[in-house]
């Protein structure tokens, strides 16, 4: 019989998060990736997200995974208030054989009291942090005391790391913690990456150091920037290229804040925007160094890590719980220390002028991060 299959019919599976496509973040990608590889084995997937843009249908299909948004009644910060979410959640749990609810979720938490825990099975994306008033900390209290029961409920915990996992909000649950690296798939064939920096405006000379990801403050990109000066000394001629979106970024952008560093240094820093798949593969693939000056404890991993590693980049990567794992795992980069723009600059350095001792082999890195490996543990995952 086949494992999509179960008396005779598709297997059924919820996938309940706060955000989905085309939402970009690190948890929307992996959430896409798993709802759409499970259908290519045969499995009948449900998204239940929010309805954060009103410009999106309420409900529609998408490379065959159903996908339903919830209205939401109100925001706080880059969270979406949805006090009916949970039972939304219930009534399709209802109906389905498998639900895997994606957190840091409050709802998740109400949800599991009316879930079978041989259904039920959460991956812990993060630890939860909404800010410092009293307010934030009230909410913070209730949401984490949710998401305990939601855990407490749950068969199975999937978690990107046991590294991050162990110092995190839920180490307490690390019995029930499978670690499952996330899903990255490798690149397609890549072509004309020269043509793609000319048309950027790089020079060919030019040493490129290149990020990937949201511009926002806890990627940590002023200290990024603020290696120019200690770069300047060591490199003569580089570019500090930006890929990611800086408009439409839910809790804020940092793309003004970090225009002061254009206005003094406008020959090593490029903003480019948000970029498709194979313009991002050719980024990759013309890289010199790819940098990740994460500060964000909430940064459980950086899939663009071993993205940018599958398209031959080394890697400089703060020293943090999770983040540090691809590193480590591979020996393809360099663990800098956070907030440390100096530091940030020595690493970088390091590999550039040692670029032979750092170069990605494509096959080691797949076999440490497979994304069939990934969908494999989440099928084990699944009633029998």
């Amino acid at each position: 019989m086949i494992r999509s299959v179960l008396a005779g019919r598709k297997i059924k599976v919820v996938i309940a998060l706060y955000y989905y496509a085309p939402y970009v973040s690190g948890l929307t990608v992996y959430a896409k990736w798993i709802a759409e590889a499970l259908v290519q084995r045969g499995y009948e997937v449900t998204i239940i997200t929010s309805h954060y843009d009103a410009s999106l249908p309420k409900q529609e299909v998408v490379n065959s995974v159903k996908v339903i948004r919830k209205p939401v009644w109100f925001r706080f910060g880059k969270g979406v208030i949805m006090p009916m979410f949970w039972l939304d959640v219930v009534r399709h749990a209802f109906k389905s054989d498998y639900v895997n609810i994606h957190l840091p979720m409050t709802e998740g938490g109400l949800a599991s009291l009316l879930i079978p825990q041989r259904k039920l099975v959460s991956t812990y994306h993060c630890d939860l942090y909404l800010g410092e008033s009293f307010l934030d900390k009230i909410i913070t209290v209730i949401s984490l005391g949710l998401m305990k029961l939601q855990l407490t409920r749950s068969r199975v915990i999937i978690a990107n790391t046991r590294d991050y996992f162990e110092h995190s909000q839920m180490r307490r649950f690390i019995p029930k913690l499978l670690p499952v690296y996330p899903p990255v798939p490798a690149p397609s064939h890549v072509t004309d990456v020269q043509g793609f920096f000319k048309d950027l405006g790089v020079k060919k000379n030019e040493v490129k150091i290149g990020f990937v990801g949201r511009i926002v403050y806890e990627k940590g990109l002023s200290y990024l920037l603020g290696a120019i000066p200690y770069l300047r000394k060591e490199l003569p001629d580089f570019k500090i290229i930006m890929m990611g979106d800086y408009a439409k970024v839910a809790g804020g952008g940092v793309k003004d804040e970090l225009d002061k560093y254009m206005a003094q240094y406008p020959d090593n820093i490029l903003f480019t925007g948000f970029l498709d798949d194979a313009d991002r593969n050719r980024f990759y693939a013309g890289l010199d160094v790819f940098a990740l000056p994460s500060i964000d404890p909430l940064e459980s991993f950086g899939m663009v890590q071993v993205e940018a590693m599958l398209g031959g980049a080394p890697v400089v990567a703060s020293d943090m719980p999770g983040v540090r794992e691809v590193i480590k795992q591979t020996g393809y980069g360099r663990i800098s220390k956070p907030k440390d723009a100096k530091d940030i600059a020595k690493q970088i350095v390091e590999i550039v002028k040692h670029s032979q001792r750092y170069q990605p082999q494509k096959a080691a890195v797949q076999k440490y991060f497979n994304p069939e490996d990934t969908i494999d543990a989440y099928v084990d995952c699944m009633p029998r």
